[in-house]
């Protein structure tokens, strides 16, 4: 399955770059366990990396951490792959865990600035009732070395908790837009439970979540009883179909119309090139200081401060935060990719 070759998503030039090398865009499905992963892997997809954990996702994580601390009362501590800016480890402490994250673009004191690996995992000493990540997974290449990692960390009797973006809720909306090289796995349940028991785990539970677009929190343990997975076959046909369908639907609503695009997240790396859009937006609106005044990449587009936005009709670019952009700018005309 193919998209337009783009640049590499998180690369926000300080300058216009609109000759930024691109790199093709492909999926591919294995003919025996039916994972989905890039065809492409790149090198140095993560030695710049501008993503900042939004405040907003508080409302969502902590009601996560309460119910874990509900679920497993007798669990104290806790792991995180992952954490980022640590929102979710202020959550955990909230809590009541004793939470440490880990991930290499930490900025938490109770983060630690590392990649997380199997040899990484040496350097702890503690076991951890629960481990969890968030949206990680599809960030690895080697999933196996990471997950013999986690197994090695985990108590006896302890969980890991991860959640992902399920793969087809994705070709359910044609969101095509959440395919880029900083994704590397597309992840669907059957092989994610073959994957498990091939590195000691029992996948024990698994729930559906509405995260963008459309997620799965899989909980997993060293012993217990495997749940029941029922998934249907990816239909990539329908799914080429949805992907025209959108292509096409965001040309002809952008379609001699200047629009500030609404969110800089990496995504929208993906749908401008595939959209040919880039010359129908006048710039792009986005809180995250770091990536303030840099550019879309393989764009002239500009990323400017949301205070900017004015009057100008909003195309979302993090369209999964539809409902906050519109109560913050209440009287803007919007434009939803995925509506």
């Amino acid at each position: 399955f193919s998209l337009s070759p783009t640049p590499i998503a998180n690369n926000y030039a300080e300058k216009a770059d609109l000759d930024a090398r691109k790199y093709p865009l492909e999926l591919s499905q294995c003919t025996s366990c039916g994972h989905v992963q890039q065809r492409y892997v790149l090198d140095g997809l993560f030695e710049d990396y501008k993503y900042v954990t939004p405040k907003t996702v508080e409302t969502y994580l902590k009601p996560m951490a309460k119910q874990l601390k509900e679920k497993y009362p007798k669990a104290k501590l806790v792991l995180e792959i992952g954490s980022n800016n640590g929102v979710f480890l202020d959550c955990l402490s909230e809590a009541g865990f004793q939470a440490v994250g880990i991930d290499p673009a930490s900025t938490h004191p109770l983060g630690i600035k590392r990649y997380f690996s199997f040899a990484e995992s040496m350097n702890f000493k503690a076991r951890f009732d629960i481990i969890v990540a968030n949206n990680v997974l599809a960030h690895i290449d080697d999933l196996k070395d990471v997950f013999k990692g986690m197994e090695r960390l985990l108590s006896a009797d302890g969980v890991i908790v991860f959640e992902v973006q399920y793969f087809p809720a994705l070709v359910d909306s044609g969101a095509f837009d959440m395919i880029y090289h900083e994704h590397m796995s597309y992840h669907t349940l059957a092989p994610l439970a073959r994957f498990l028991r091939s590195v000691g785990l029992v996948m024990t539970e698994h729930e559906f979540i509405p995260t963008h677009g459309g997620s799965i929190r899989v909980t997993a343990q060293k012993n217990g009883s495997a749940c029941v997975v029922n998934e249907r076959k990816i239909d990539w046909g329908l799914f080429r179909n949805k992907v025209e369908e959108v292509r096409k639907s965001v040309r002809d609503l952008t379609e001699g119309r200047k629009v500030v695009l609404l969110g800089a997240a990496a995504k929208v790396t993906t749908m401008i090139h595939h959209c040919g859009i880039a010359d129908r937006i006048l710039f792009a609106c986005d809180d995250t200081p770091q990536k303030q005044f840099r550019y879309i990449p393989g764009t002239g587009i500009q990323i400017r401060p949301t205070t900017e936005l004015g009057e100008h009709p909003a195309l979302l670019g993090a369209w999964n935060y539809e409902k906050e952009w519109r109560q913050k700018f209440p009287n803007n005309e919007f434009i939803n990719p995925f509506p």
